[in-house]
């Protein structure tokens, strides 16, 4: 006798980066291992979207201090923080991001927020911090974000992101990144990570991407959007990957990583860096 017919296995995908760049050796094992813990943060929220997954993955590495995002962030030119972060859903291509704050505990709960509230896109600085006052967001002063570590490397070349990106069981796709930066940058510099397609980008239709390194490089090429376009046109999300750090390096001479998820549910991640840490899981979130 037959058993009843099962239902088919509920499958979801999850992508995490912690940055790309000139990593020390030293560093990689904990950074890596900040990234698998994101990850893990993620997958915990993915059987409710893709947006609380990426969400909870992003939140999770702004509290990671070997990682340029929250706590450990990079410093500018005075030596202070100052924090960008976005998020993205792409059922509706709705996007909320903050820059250039310095004393919002967790950025990426900002840009949610202005994605939420719906007026905006992008708010910054004091404006920006006013806002997530109004919203009882956490909020602490700009000492909480700096490390030794980092006072002791402000001439580093550090320029990295962390970011996420999530298909969840319903096709659903949400991508979201968080930042400190340059190190050393001019006050008030504002990079690619809160700029729609840029930095990041989503659209249930194509597909997701979010990316680390020289932030200039991704605006000129508005390289997210590209490689999503691409998925788009039919390219899987691996090949997409490695398409868009091609034409970084080819065509503005940048650097850095992208990671994404296609339409299908297909990961990719590429960078022509040293050193990427990233992680992936799919499957049932659920299960």
């Amino acid at each position: 006798m037959r058993g009843a017919p099962q239902e088919p296995a509920t499958v979801a995908q999850l992508v995490v980066h912690g940055g790309a760049g000139a990593v020390p050796e030293a560093e990689r094992t904990g950074r890596q291992a900040a990234v698998e813990r994101a990850l893990a943060a993620g997958w915990a929220r993915l059987a409710a979207s893709a947006l609380e997954a990426v969400m909870a993955a992003v939140r999770h590495m702004e509290d990671e201090p070997l990682l340029n995002a929250g706590v450990g962030a990079t410093l500018n030119e005075d030596g202070a923080v100052e924090l960008d972060a976005s998020v993205m859903v792409g059922a509706d291509l709705r996007v909320g991001a903050c820059a250039a704050v310095t004393d919002v505990r967790h950025p990426v709960d900002l840009a949610r927020a202005v994605m939420d509230d719906g007026r905006h896109v992008l708010l910054v600085a004091e404006g920006a911090s006013r806002f997530a006052r109004g919203q009882d967001l956490a909020m602490c002063g700009n000492a909480a974000f700096i490390t030794g570590a980092r006072r002791a490397a402000t001439r580093s070349p550090d320029q990295d992101t962390v970011g996420a990106v999530a298909r969840d069981a319903g096709g659903r796709l949400a991508v979201a990144v968080s930042t400190g930066g340059v190190n050393g940058k001019l006050a008030g510099r504002v990079g690619d990570a809160p700029l729609p397609g840029c930095g990041f980008y989503a659209d249930d239709s194509r597909g997701a991407a979010a990316g680390t390194g020289q932030g200039e490089a991704f605006m000129q090429l508005a390289l997210c959007h590209a490689a999503v376009v691409e998925m788009g046109g039919g390219l899987g999300a691996a090949e997409a990957a490695r398409a868009a750090v091609e034409l970084l390096a080819r065509r503005v001479g940048g650097a850095g990583g992208l990671i994404a998820i296609d339409s299908q549910g297909r990961i990719g991640a590429a960078c022509n860096t040293q050193f990427m840490a990233w992680a992936q899981r799919q499957g049932d979130p659920g299960g």
